[in-house]
Protein backbone atom coordinates (compact mmCIF):
# COMPACT_ATOMS: atom_id res chain seq x y z
CA UNK A 1 0.00 0.00 0.00
CA UNK A 2 1.44 3.37 -1.07
CA UNK A 3 2.62 5.93 1.69
CA UNK A 4 0.43 8.80 2.43
CA UNK A 5 0.57 12.03 4.50
CA UNK A 6 -0.85 12.03 7.77
CA UNK A 7 -3.65 14.61 7.71
CA UNK A 8 -3.08 15.87 11.33
CA UNK A 9 -5.72 18.34 10.20
CA UNK A 10 -8.28 15.72 10.01
CA UNK A 11 -8.96 15.38 13.79
CA UNK A 12 -10.47 17.45 15.94
CA UNK A 13 -12.97 18.38 18.47
CA UNK A 14 -15.82 17.43 16.93
CA UNK A 15 -15.26 13.99 16.54
CA UNK A 16 -13.48 13.43 20.51
CA UNK A 17 -16.35 16.38 21.80
CA UNK A 18 -19.42 15.92 20.01
CA UNK A 19 -21.90 17.52 22.47
CA UNK A 20 -19.52 20.56 22.43
CA UNK A 21 -21.88 22.42 19.74
CA UNK A 22 -24.86 22.24 22.47
CA UNK A 23 -23.01 24.49 24.57
CA UNK A 24 -21.97 26.80 22.03
CA UNK A 25 -26.06 28.33 21.63
CA UNK A 26 -25.47 32.01 23.61
CA UNK A 27 -27.33 32.82 26.64
CA UNK A 28 -30.79 34.07 26.72
CA UNK A 29 -31.21 37.74 25.26
CA UNK A 30 -30.59 40.67 28.42
CA UNK A 31 -28.51 37.83 30.63
CA UNK A 32 -25.23 38.98 29.90
CA UNK A 33 -25.84 41.76 32.56
CA UNK A 34 -26.66 39.25 35.05
CA UNK A 35 -23.18 36.96 34.68
CA UNK A 36 -25.15 34.37 33.01
CA UNK A 37 -22.37 34.83 30.47
CA UNK A 38 -19.56 34.24 32.80
CA UNK A 39 -21.30 31.14 33.99
CA UNK A 40 -21.93 30.00 29.98
CA UNK A 41 -18.42 30.53 29.59
CA UNK A 42 -17.18 28.75 32.31
CA UNK A 43 -19.53 25.81 31.98
CA UNK A 44 -18.24 25.31 28.91
CA UNK A 45 -14.69 25.18 30.20
CA UNK A 46 -15.58 22.46 32.62
CA UNK A 47 -17.28 21.01 30.21
CA UNK A 48 -14.00 20.51 27.52
CA UNK A 49 -11.88 19.74 30.53
CA UNK A 50 -13.86 17.21 31.94
CA UNK A 51 -13.86 15.72 28.40
CA UNK A 52 -10.54 16.35 27.60
CA UNK A 53 -9.46 14.33 30.67
CA UNK A 54 -11.51 11.57 30.03
CA UNK A 55 -10.26 11.32 26.55
CA UNK A 56 -6.34 11.19 28.09
CA UNK A 57 -7.91 9.03 30.61
CA UNK A 58 -8.99 6.21 27.35
CA UNK A 59 -6.11 6.79 25.62
CA UNK A 60 -3.86 5.59 29.00
CA UNK A 61 -6.19 2.25 28.42
CA UNK A 62 -5.44 1.84 25.32
CA UNK A 63 -1.29 2.17 25.04
CA UNK A 64 -0.37 0.92 28.79
CA UNK A 65 -1.64 -1.92 31.18
CA UNK A 66 0.71 -1.08 33.26
CA UNK A 67 0.37 3.04 33.98
CA UNK A 68 -3.48 2.61 33.38
CA UNK A 69 -3.37 0.65 36.65
CA UNK A 70 -0.85 2.52 38.51
CA UNK A 71 -1.77 5.92 37.62
CA UNK A 72 -4.86 6.18 39.15
CA UNK A 73 -3.57 5.38 42.67
CA UNK A 74 -1.48 8.84 42.79
CA UNK A 75 -2.76 11.84 44.32
CA UNK A 76 -5.54 13.69 42.74
CA UNK A 77 -3.41 16.66 42.01
CA UNK A 78 -0.29 14.48 39.88
CA UNK A 79 -2.90 12.00 37.67
CA UNK A 80 -3.67 14.52 35.10
CA UNK A 81 0.16 15.88 34.34
CA UNK A 82 1.40 12.30 34.90
CA UNK A 83 -0.81 10.92 32.05
CA UNK A 84 -0.12 13.76 30.03
CA UNK A 85 3.51 13.30 29.94
CA UNK A 86 3.09 9.41 29.76
CA UNK A 87 1.44 9.90 26.41
CA UNK A 88 4.10 12.71 25.54
CA UNK A 89 6.57 10.29 25.55
CA UNK A 90 4.78 7.57 24.46
CA UNK A 91 3.98 9.17 21.13
CA UNK A 92 7.89 10.41 21.16
CA UNK A 93 8.22 6.14 21.78
CA UNK A 94 6.17 5.68 19.00
CA UNK A 95 7.76 7.55 16.46
CA UNK A 96 10.77 6.05 17.14
CA UNK A 97 9.42 2.09 16.87
CA UNK A 98 5.97 1.95 15.37
CA UNK A 99 5.84 4.47 12.41
CA UNK A 100 5.64 2.76 8.93
CA UNK A 101 7.94 5.22 7.47
CA UNK A 102 12.23 4.96 6.81
CA UNK A 103 14.52 5.32 9.76
CA UNK A 104 16.05 8.69 8.32
CA UNK A 105 13.03 10.41 8.36
CA UNK A 106 11.41 9.01 12.09
CA UNK A 107 15.38 10.58 12.99
CA UNK A 108 14.67 13.71 11.65
CA UNK A 109 11.18 13.61 13.29
CA UNK A 110 12.78 13.13 16.59
CA UNK A 111 15.25 15.79 16.17
CA UNK A 112 13.11 18.40 15.06
CA UNK A 113 11.22 17.65 18.29
CA UNK A 114 14.03 17.89 20.33
CA UNK A 115 15.38 21.03 19.31
CA UNK A 116 11.97 22.84 18.51
CA UNK A 117 9.98 21.73 21.14
CA UNK A 118 10.90 24.19 23.73
CA UNK A 119 10.14 26.83 21.61
CA UNK A 120 6.24 25.90 20.36
CA UNK A 121 5.44 22.75 21.78
CA UNK A 122 3.04 21.94 18.39
CA UNK A 123 5.90 21.37 16.62
CA UNK A 124 5.14 17.84 17.59
CA UNK A 125 1.71 17.83 15.72
CA UNK A 126 3.65 19.55 12.93
CA UNK A 127 6.36 16.85 12.24
CA UNK A 128 3.79 14.34 12.17
CA UNK A 129 1.52 16.00 9.50
CA UNK A 130 5.19 15.85 7.62
CA UNK A 131 5.59 12.41 7.65
CA UNK A 132 3.99 9.82 4.62
CA UNK A 133 2.70 6.74 5.95
CA UNK A 134 -0.23 4.73 6.28
CA UNK A 135 -1.68 4.81 9.48
CA UNK A 136 -3.40 1.63 9.38
CA UNK A 137 0.09 0.03 9.29
CA UNK A 138 0.35 0.78 12.52
CA UNK A 139 0.13 -2.29 14.30
CA UNK A 140 -1.27 -1.20 17.87
CA UNK A 141 -4.55 0.53 17.40
CA UNK A 142 -4.57 2.75 20.18
CA UNK A 143 -1.01 4.31 19.24
CA UNK A 144 -2.67 5.21 16.22
CA UNK A 145 -5.28 7.18 18.11
CA UNK A 146 -3.02 8.75 20.16
CA UNK A 147 -1.44 10.14 16.97
CA UNK A 148 -4.73 11.06 15.72
CA UNK A 149 -4.63 13.59 19.32
CA UNK A 150 -1.78 14.77 19.41
CA UNK A 151 -2.99 18.30 19.00
CA UNK A 152 -5.66 17.21 22.02
CA UNK A 153 -2.59 17.01 24.00
CA UNK A 154 -0.56 19.58 23.53
CA UNK A 155 -3.39 21.81 24.48
CA UNK A 156 -3.40 19.80 27.40
CA UNK A 157 -0.07 19.86 28.21
CA UNK A 158 -0.01 23.58 27.54
CA UNK A 159 -2.49 23.87 30.28
CA UNK A 160 -0.65 22.29 32.96
CA UNK A 161 1.05 24.47 35.61
CA UNK A 162 4.56 25.64 34.69
CA UNK A 163 6.16 23.83 37.82
CA UNK A 164 4.52 20.71 35.98
CA UNK A 165 5.66 21.72 32.18
CA UNK A 166 8.90 22.37 33.00
CA UNK A 167 10.16 19.18 34.36
CA UNK A 168 8.43 17.09 30.87
CA UNK A 169 9.80 19.98 28.65
CA UNK A 170 13.14 19.27 29.59
CA UNK A 171 13.44 15.31 29.97
CA UNK A 172 11.34 14.97 26.56
CA UNK A 173 13.30 16.41 24.96
CA UNK A 174 16.83 14.62 26.37
CA UNK A 175 14.70 11.70 25.58
CA UNK A 176 13.80 12.37 21.87
CA UNK A 177 17.29 13.20 21.21
CA UNK A 178 18.53 10.34 22.68
CA UNK A 179 16.00 8.26 20.35
CA UNK A 180 17.59 10.13 17.62
CA UNK A 181 20.61 8.71 18.34
CA UNK A 182 20.10 5.52 18.57
CA UNK A 183 17.25 4.95 16.15
CA UNK A 184 18.69 2.09 13.47
CA UNK A 185 21.51 1.32 15.17
CA UNK A 186 21.93 -2.82 16.22
CA UNK A 187 22.32 -3.30 19.88
CA UNK A 188 23.12 -7.23 19.41
CA UNK A 189 26.72 -6.00 18.45
CA UNK A 190 27.21 -3.54 21.23
CA UNK A 191 28.47 -3.87 24.60
CA UNK A 192 26.19 -3.78 28.25
CA UNK A 193 26.96 -0.13 28.79
CA UNK A 194 25.41 0.28 25.07
CA UNK A 195 22.08 -1.97 26.40
CA UNK A 196 22.45 0.21 29.74
CA UNK A 197 22.80 3.54 28.01
CA UNK A 198 19.80 2.49 25.98
CA UNK A 199 17.37 1.88 28.51
CA UNK A 200 18.56 5.05 30.57
CA UNK A 201 17.51 7.14 27.33
CA UNK A 202 13.85 5.65 27.07
CA UNK A 203 13.50 4.65 30.38
CA UNK A 204 15.67 6.12 32.92
CA UNK A 205 15.09 9.89 31.88
CA UNK A 206 11.53 8.88 32.69
CA UNK A 207 11.90 8.12 36.06
CA UNK A 208 14.25 11.47 36.40
CA UNK A 209 11.15 13.60 35.50
CA UNK A 210 8.72 11.29 37.43
CA UNK A 211 10.78 12.18 40.20
CA UNK A 212 10.89 15.89 39.42
CA UNK A 213 6.98 15.81 39.34
CA UNK A 214 6.71 14.09 42.78
CA UNK A 215 9.09 16.73 44.34
CA UNK A 216 7.18 19.75 42.70
CA UNK A 217 4.01 18.58 44.72
CA UNK A 218 5.66 17.13 47.86
CA UNK A 219 8.28 20.20 48.70
CA UNK A 220 9.45 18.25 51.64
CA UNK A 221 11.05 15.94 49.39
CA UNK A 222 13.25 18.36 47.77
CA UNK A 223 16.04 17.72 50.30
CA UNK A 224 16.01 13.94 48.93
CA UNK A 225 16.49 14.83 45.57
CA UNK A 226 19.57 13.72 44.44
CA UNK A 227 19.09 10.85 46.38
CA UNK A 228 16.08 9.87 44.76
CA UNK A 229 17.00 11.09 41.04
CA UNK A 230 19.65 8.09 40.98
CA UNK A 231 17.60 5.56 42.56
CA UNK A 232 14.69 6.60 39.95
CA UNK A 233 17.22 6.20 36.87
CA UNK A 234 17.95 2.37 37.91
CA UNK A 235 14.03 2.03 38.43
CA UNK A 236 13.39 3.01 35.13
CA UNK A 237 16.16 1.32 33.54
CA UNK A 238 15.03 -2.07 34.88
CA UNK A 239 11.08 -1.58 34.03
CA UNK A 240 12.40 -0.98 30.29
CA UNK A 241 15.45 -3.84 30.53
CA UNK A 242 12.65 -6.37 31.76
CA UNK A 243 10.48 -5.32 28.63
CA UNK A 244 13.01 -5.74 26.58
CA UNK A 245 14.11 -9.41 27.61
CA UNK A 246 10.06 -10.54 27.71
CA UNK A 247 9.45 -8.81 24.31
CA UNK A 248 12.82 -10.01 22.85
CA UNK A 249 11.62 -12.80 20.48
CA UNK A 250 8.70 -10.46 18.88
CA UNK A 251 11.49 -7.73 18.71
CA UNK A 252 13.66 -10.26 16.06
CA UNK A 253 10.27 -10.87 14.61
CA UNK A 254 10.04 -7.45 13.93
CA UNK A 255 13.76 -6.76 12.73
CA UNK A 256 15.13 -5.30 16.05
CA UNK A 257 17.19 -6.42 18.23
CA UNK A 258 18.41 -4.32 21.72
CA UNK A 259 20.50 -7.36 23.49
CA UNK A 260 23.88 -7.75 23.24
CA UNK A 261 24.91 -11.34 21.93
CA UNK A 262 27.89 -11.62 24.71
CA UNK A 263 25.29 -11.77 27.47
CA UNK A 264 23.15 -14.89 27.88
CA UNK A 265 19.32 -14.52 29.82
CA UNK A 266 20.49 -14.98 33.09
CA UNK A 267 23.18 -12.75 33.13
CA UNK A 268 20.42 -9.77 32.14
CA UNK A 269 18.07 -11.22 34.44
CA UNK A 270 20.65 -10.22 36.96
CA UNK A 271 20.89 -6.84 35.66
CA UNK A 272 17.31 -6.43 36.35
CA UNK A 273 17.49 -7.50 39.20
CA UNK A 274 20.37 -5.20 40.42
CA UNK A 275 18.34 -2.14 39.35
CA UNK A 276 15.12 -3.19 41.12
CA UNK A 277 16.96 -3.31 44.22
CA UNK A 278 17.63 0.68 43.10
CA UNK A 279 13.95 0.84 42.64
CA UNK A 280 13.40 -0.29 46.14
CA UNK A 281 15.55 1.92 47.41
CA UNK A 282 13.78 4.67 45.64
CA UNK A 283 10.68 3.22 47.53
CA UNK A 284 11.75 3.09 50.66
CA UNK A 285 13.39 6.71 50.63
CA UNK A 286 9.97 8.32 49.40
CA UNK A 287 8.04 6.11 52.72
CA UNK A 288 10.76 7.42 54.84
CA UNK A 289 10.16 11.15 53.45
CA UNK A 290 6.81 10.74 54.21
CA UNK A 291 5.56 11.20 51.25
CA UNK A 292 1.96 11.13 49.53
CA UNK A 293 0.46 7.73 49.95
CA UNK A 294 -0.43 7.47 46.24
CA UNK A 295 3.20 8.22 45.27
CA UNK A 296 4.10 5.45 47.25
CA UNK A 297 1.47 2.93 45.84
CA UNK A 298 2.06 4.25 42.31
CA UNK A 299 6.18 3.18 42.31
CA UNK A 300 5.15 -0.02 44.36
CA UNK A 301 2.76 -1.17 41.99
CA UNK A 302 5.15 -0.54 39.09
CA UNK A 303 8.15 -2.27 41.20
CA UNK A 304 5.84 -5.22 42.16
CA UNK A 305 4.41 -5.71 38.53
CA UNK A 306 7.86 -5.87 37.73
CA UNK A 307 9.15 -8.20 40.04
CA UNK A 308 6.60 -10.44 39.13
CA UNK A 309 7.27 -10.37 35.29
CA UNK A 310 10.86 -10.83 35.34
CA UNK A 311 9.96 -13.98 37.57
CA UNK A 312 7.54 -15.51 34.93
CA UNK A 313 10.37 -14.54 31.91
CA UNK A 314 13.09 -16.47 34.40
CA UNK A 315 10.42 -19.42 34.83
CA UNK A 316 9.18 -19.20 31.09
CA UNK A 317 11.47 -17.24 28.74
CA UNK A 318 10.45 -14.70 26.36
CA UNK A 319 7.01 -14.09 25.96
CA UNK A 320 5.82 -15.01 29.79
CA UNK A 321 3.36 -12.96 30.86
CA UNK A 322 1.40 -12.48 33.88
CA UNK A 323 -2.04 -13.21 34.17
CA UNK A 324 -5.02 -10.76 34.89
CA UNK A 325 -5.40 -12.29 37.79
CA UNK A 326 -2.09 -12.50 38.84
CA UNK A 327 -2.50 -8.92 38.05
CA UNK A 328 -5.28 -8.49 39.81
CA UNK A 329 -3.89 -9.68 42.94
CA UNK A 330 -1.17 -7.77 43.47
CA UNK A 331 -3.05 -4.91 43.03
CA UNK A 332 -5.42 -5.17 45.48
CA UNK A 333 -2.51 -5.74 47.70
CA UNK A 334 -0.40 -2.69 47.21
CA UNK A 335 -4.00 -0.38 46.59
CA UNK A 336 -4.81 -1.21 50.24
CA UNK A 337 -1.41 -1.10 51.77
CA UNK A 338 -0.20 1.99 54.10
CA UNK A 339 3.35 0.81 53.68
CA UNK A 340 3.48 -1.44 50.37
CA UNK A 341 7.02 -1.76 50.64
CA UNK A 342 8.24 -3.21 54.31
CA UNK A 343 11.68 -2.46 55.63
CA UNK A 344 14.08 -4.92 57.09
Amino acid sequence: MACRRWDSSRIGPARYFPLLTDHRRPPAQGAWHQGSAWRWVRSINRTCRSRTVSLIDDLLRKTSRTFALSIPLLPDSLQHSVSVAYLLFRIADTIEDELPCSIEDRRRALQTISNRFEEDPRIMREVLGRLEFDPQAIQNDGYSELLDCTSILIEAYEMLDTRERSPIELHLVRTCRGMAHYLGRDLSDGSVEDLKEYCYIVAGIVGEMLTDLFVAHNEHLAPMLDALRTDSTAFGEGLQLINIIRDSADDVHAGRCYLPRTLDRASLIGIARVNLSGAESYILNLQNGESDIGIVRFNALNLALAQATIDAVEAGGPGAKLTRSQVEDIFTIISKSSAPLKTA
